[in-house]
């Protein structure tokens, strides 16, 4: 008996952490170039089921399921048009570098601005990396050409880096839009996709489906809680009703 309710306790385990990731990703539904979380159940080895001990076996019994990993959907957002010159959007491939107090790191997220240095900075200060270190703007005219490179008051004075990988699943989330990258992203290349000048890309998460997949996520918790409930009156018989005859 109590391989069920085991078995249901693993069921809302897993629908709980499944409802967290959608509730993040829906607070992130607005957040320039953020990706959505996915997660992927995994179920635990099915047990054989015999007659008696050594007999014919009559079928499989399931023993639960559990998150077996959480997965990033690097699919592209649609792109607005905002016309501000420090917002670009990435039309393809490729993730913007950025420089943080723990090493570099990469965004899809574009809505940058100067610091008082005249450096092109993310909103939370980390420095966008050019190809010759952070990029700098020391003028009044500021354009990204269709080589990615930052031309101020006519003169290029360094391109963009933007970069893509062998595996963008090695890439480690790390908040405020940024990713680590692992091992396991291999090699590093530069990427073939395009910065839009005065556009920023939006969240890839789908309102009206992430909506849906709560409520589906919360009825499977609901009937797993049903299950244990179900479990625990039946404990409560066993041992306060029939262990007394």
């Amino acid at each position: 008996m109590l391989r069920g309710l085991y078995t249901a306790a693993s069921g809302m385990n897993a629908s709980l952490k499944r409802t967290n990731i959608i509730t993040n990703n829906l607070a992130n539904s607005t957040t320039p170039g953020y990706k959505k979380d996915q997660t992927v159940n995994k179920s635990f080895s099915e047990m054989l089921l015999r007659r008696m001990p050594d007999k014919e076996v009559i079928g499989t019994a399931g023993l639960g399921a559990k998150v077996d990993e959480t997965v990033t959907d690097f699919s592209a957002g649609s792109v607005h048009k905002t016309d501000n010159p420090f917002d670009w959007a990435i039309e393809g491939e490729g993730f913007f570098a950025v420089q943080t107090p723990e090493g570099i790191r990469y965004t899809r997220s574009g809505d940058f601005t100067l610091n008082q240095d005249g450096q092109v900075v993310t909103q939370n200060g980390n420095f966008v990396l050019g190809q010759a270190g952070p990029l700098e703007v020391v003028g009044e005219q500021v354009n990204v050409d269709n080589q990615n490179n930052l031309v101020v008051d006519g003169q290029v004075v360094d391109q963009v880096r933007v970069v893509t990988f062998a595996e963008n699943d090695g890439l480690v989330k790390e908040g405020d839009d940024l990713y680590r990258a692992t091992p396991d992203v291999g090699n590093q290349f530069m990427a073939t996709g395009k910065i839009n000048q005065g556009y920023l890309e939006s969240s890839n998460v789908n309102v009206v489906e992430s909506m849906t997949n709560m409520i589906e996520a919360t009825r499977h918790y609901e009937s797993n809680q049903r299950v244990v409930k179900a479990y625990d009156q039946s404990l409560d018989k066993t041992v306060n009703s029939v262990g007394r005859l």
